[in-house]
């Protein structure tokens, strides 16, 4: 691996570092460590966020400056205060919760696909032939040649084509349906959600994370095999209004004693879901030897905010 110098990048990156370094604060270094592609793809680069920089790994030595402006885009949603997805519990298996995370961030990641390919076309590093070879690596990705359960590749096609239809901007629609039939109405319905939120809202933004893990929760399930329990696994930033914030606890969210573990006390977890739409904002701090009747009732009182702010829940104000 090598460090790349900023001078052999374009103005359009280095536009994208200076702002990355000032709203974080931290260093971008960019490297490379090209391999041999055949394909174009957007897993090409990679970033880490450590202490005092930000890491920038791209391995297409070809499309360099699209793979990195790509990637650079997803760090500033990463550093934006937006909803994120957050993990605080354990099924106790490491197989199952990696099955959960690694397809809900590949759903969050396609949402911000929407946000990135509108600034890539408009600062010209998505062009027509880049978008011509991004299509002929998903026609690639999407028939592996190898032997793999049928469900389980129905599922992997219900992604990749949901990422095609966003990114490609449904130019492969027509023969991805053709060729697909079952995974494109899958993905065809995640796509919809997309069209019909206005993603550059926090609180439409998160209602339409939420809604592709429930969409996709369900195409799991239609096949016949255990639901991914997104709702209850993963903790999602609330986005919420001041009116609520002075709520009593009871009249916005409610606590669930969850079958999954909280990863930092080893006890099974108190999940804080919403009423509205059920999704976990946080585990709880409680101390289950001290659960009783009255104990439900006496924290059921508290303000919304107050059981924030004790519990060092993160939230965005609508």
């Amino acid at each position: 691996m090598e460090k790349i110098e900023r001078k052999s990048v374009s103005s359009n990156i280095l536009e994208q570092i200076d702002r990355i370094e000032q709203t974080s604060g931290k260093k971008v270094v960019l490297i490379s460590d090209y391999k041999d592609h055949d394909t174009l793809t957007l897993d090409q680069a990679n970033h880490e966020i450590k202490e005092n920089e930000i890491d920038v790994v791209v391995t297409n030595e070809v499309y360099r400056d699209f793979v990195l402006a790509h990637e650079l885009y997803h760090v500033e949603i990463e550093l934006s205060d937006g909803p994120k997805i957050y993990n605080s519990v354990t099924s106790g298996h490491n197989d199952v919760d990696g099955r959960i995370i690694s397809t809900a961030n590949s759903l969050q990641e396609t949402l911000e696909h929407a946000l990135i390919v509108k600034k890539q076309i408009e600062d010209g590093t998505y062009t027509d032939d880049i978008k011509e070879k991004y299509l002929e690596g998903i026609d690639q990705t999407l028939d592996p040649g190898v032997e793999i359960d049928p469900a389980n590749m129905r599922f992997f096609r219900t992604l990749l084509i949901f990422d095609a239809m966003i990114f490609g901007e449904h130019a492969k629609d027509d023969s991805l349906k053709e060729e697909y039939p079952t995974s494109f109405k899958y993905a065809k319905k995640l796509s919809d959600v997309i069209d019909a939120n206005d993603l550059t809202s926090n609180f439409q933004s998160r209602r339409a994370l939420i809604r592709l893990l429930e969409d996709y929760n369900d195409v799991i399930i239609s096949n016949g095999f255990e639901g991914m329990h997104y709702h209850e696994f993963l903790n999602i930033t609330p986005v919420i209004s001041e009116r609520q914030l002075r709520l009593n606890l009871n009249q916005v969210y409610q606590i669930k004693h969850s079958g999954f573990t909280d990863r930092k006390y080893n006890e099974k977890a108190f999940v804080l879901l919403g009423i509205n739409d059920g999704q976990s904002v946080a585990s709880l701090d409680i101390d289950p030897n001290k659960v009783d009747p009255q104990f439900y009732q006496r924290y059921y009182q508290q303000t919304v905010k107050e059981t924030f702010e004790n519990n060092n829940v993160h939230y965005l104000i609508r």
